[in-house]
């Protein structure tokens, strides 16, 4: 349960080498680069950094290649059932057995024929549009039941087609009622336009366009040579064709789905390919020989070694020592117990610990359970939850970090369970006639009962920062620091008690005080102490005494625990109440009193547990790590990328 230790490493090795040293070193995983390149070390400052060659472009259009073609055939893939998916899961590969499968696929020649489909799939789905285009612009003309050419062969009169809005259309029949060399016909009406033919003398034609114009009209040229209706017709066949060519070219694809887990194979290896030839730019380089950097866990040391005398012979310098403790380069790999490797999410979430604090998972996680689970408090609730995550683990096939979340909140629902026997609440129904602790009832005791783990888990903050500097050879920072301040805080703790509960005797009660009293002198005597002058130690010192008003906020920051179990726990009885009242209505009111209380209980699990997520990961974050734990680690960064879909075993 702890950090992973790290070796530090200085490779140099001959330029020629390079590639095949990093395919080794990427099946080996466990090796983390420092990027030199951004050094500021002198012995680094006259060296070249190595540019990276066209091979990375070409990996990268042949990725963007492979993404279009996964997410084309995933349109077509047949959708699997929710429960079914979970239950299945992500496949499981070797790195080795990636690069094997990849190494014998033919992209190129899968790649062409999706290529063809999809082209084809777009210009028949193009032409539709343009078909439909063009047949909403003639159906308006279906009404002239004489070939548009010929129409257009007339050249002794003028004829022309138009719109012209609807609002008009009796303005222009009064203006040609005592005309009797021109006409017109309404050939259709849409949207408040009417579509008219008209014919006229050529003589009579500025004339008559002077008095169509007046009446808002514009002509259209009409895009048809034969009847309109025939040339709708065999629009409409067009259409027919093209849905047919998509229809085939999409039951291409869809039979084209099962090379989905080659291209998925194949684009884990080339994005592992990409990062691993994009790891050259961190190194720096003389004509011939590259200088690499980096960390390998120490228990992987001598596999490390092996590797380099496998592949580089004697064609090398290595320097491998243990990594130094203050050093902020140095990766952070987590290692912990079945329990608190459930918590590691948390502590991710926050901050990694720099390589010279300690991993605060295991310190806590069990307070992180106890407090949601109280929080919480119902056995129906606890056992709700306990129940699906034990399913879920145990039916289907989760990526690590899902099965690390479902454990998580698996561990609060058994401790949601137990508080839930000690309140004796199940579904918001007392099932215990006198429990152990009632929030409701004993409210008092849910105080007294929060505050005392409040002062547990920041005593125990203090505990850790102690050992910390205890373990760095700081025994009077370890005094100073944290002793005076345990002084202080149980002397003023005693004395209170003395003054609230008769049993604790004056005398302890003065004996509280005066260690609280010795403790605070002791702050404001050490608090000060790396200031130059003795003023500023004096005043550093104060406003470290000061710091005591925090820990009253710290304290009552830990009757949130009572305060949520309440209002989960009356929300819960007020569900109750009213689902009592709907049974006593008969049939109907018995099962809407049933669906009442699904649908409200369950909301209040949602609401309890995401209450409980929220406020215990803030008494961590707040009141217990800012007693000892600063963060700011760098994540471990391997040669192999997370998978997107498939788990990578080592």
């Amino acid at each position: 349960m702890s950090i992973v230790k790290m070796s530090k490493f200085n490779l140099l090795a001959f330029d020629y080498d390079r590639a095949n040293l990093l395919r080794e070193l990427q099946k080996f995983q466990f090796v983390h680069f420092n990027d030199l390149t951004k050094s500021e070390e002198e012995k680094y400052e006259s060296l070249e950094k190595i540019i990276v060659g066209n091979e990375i472009n070409a990996v990268s259009e042949e990725l963007v290649k492979v993404n279009w073609a996964i997410d084309l055939l995933q349109k077509y893939k047949p959708k699997e059932g929710m429960l079914k998916s979970l239950k299945e899961g992500l496949p499981t590969y070797t790195f080795n057995e990636i690069i094997e499968k990849a190494s014998k696929f033919d992209f190129n020649e899968v790649y062409k024929n999706l290529l063809k489909s999809s082209e084809k799939i777009e210009r028949s789905r193009q032409n539709i549009h343009n078909l439909n285009q063009k047949i909403d612009e003639l159906k308006v003309w279906e009404g002239i039941s004489i070939p548009i050419a010929e129409l257009n062969k007339l050249d002794k009169v003028f004829i022309t087609t138009g719109v012209l809005p609807t609002r008009y259309l009796d303005n222009l029949k009064e203006d040609y009622k005592d005309i009797d060399d021109s006409y017109f016909e309404v050939v259709s009406e849409e949207k408040g336009n009417t579509y008219i033919l008209f014919v006229t003398t050529l003589e009579n034609k500025s004339r008559d366009l002077e008095i169509l114009r007046k009446n808002g009209y514009n002509s259209i040229y009409i895009d048809a040579k034969g009847i309109v209706r025939d040339e709708i017709f065999y629009l409409k066949l067009e259409i027919e064709e093209s849905n047919k060519t998509i229809s085939e070219e999409e039951t291409k694809l869809k039979d084209s789905t099962g090379v989905l887990g080659e291209l998925e194979i194949y684009y884990e290896f080339l994005t592992n390919t990409k990062l691993r030839e994009t790891s050259v730019e961190k190194f720096v380089t003389t004509n011939s020989v590259n200088v690499i950097e980096g960390y390998v866990p120490t228990n992987k040391e001598e596999e490390f070694k092996k590797i380099l005398d496998n592949i580089l012979n004697d064609r090398y310098y290595l320097d491998i020592k243990p990594a130094e403790k203050d050093d902020l380069e140095v990766p952070i790999i987590l290692k912990n117990g079945k329990f608190s490797e459930a918590f590691e999410g948390m502590t991710e979430m926050y901050s990694l610990p720099k390589y010279n604090e300690i991993d605060p998972t295991p310190l806590f996680s069990v307070f992180y359970a106890i407090f949601a689970g109280m929080m919480v408090g119902d056995l129906g609730y606890g056992l709700l939850l306990t129940i699906g995550c034990v399913i879920g683990l145990k039916f289907f096939n989760l990526k690590d970090s899902m099965r690390k979340f479902v454990k998580f909140f698996m561990f609060i629902g058994i401790c949601t369970s137990i508080a839930g026997i000690v309140y004796g609440s199940f579904f918001g129904f007392t099932i215990i006639e006198k429990p152990i602790l009632s929030p409701a009832n004993d409210s008092m005791k849910m105080i007294i009962v929060a505050l005392i783990l409040g002062g547990i888990h920041l005593f125990f903050g203090l505990a850790i920062q102690a050992y910390m500097k205890i373990r760095d050879k700081k025994i009077l920072d370890a005094l100073f620091d944290v002793g005076f301040w345990y002084m202080t805080l149980i002397g003023i703790i005693v004395f209170a008690l003395s003054k609230l509960i008769p049993a604790v005797t004056p005398m302890i009660g003065k004996i509280g005080l005066i260690v609280s009293v010795i403790g605070m002198i002791g702050i404001v005597a050490t608090g000060g102490r790396d200031a130059k002058t003795i003023v500023g130690k004096v005043a550093s010192g104060v406003y470290e005494l000061y710091g005591i008003t925090s820990y009253i906020g710290d304290f009552v920051s830990y009757l949130r625990i009572m305060a949520l179990a309440l209002s989960g726990g009356f929300i819960a009885l007020a569900v109750n109440m009213i689902v009592e009242m709907l049974f006593g209505a008969g049939i109907i009111g018995a099962i809407g009193g049933l669906i009442v209380f699904l649908i409200f209980q369950l909301f209040n699990v949602f609401l309890s547990y995401l209450s409980a997520y929220v406020h215990t990961a803030r008494l961590t974050y707040v009141e217990m790590f800012n007693k000892f734990y600063e963060g700011g680690g760098k994540a471990f960064k391997g040669l192999i990328e997370k998978s997107k879909y498939f788990k990578i075993e080592n």
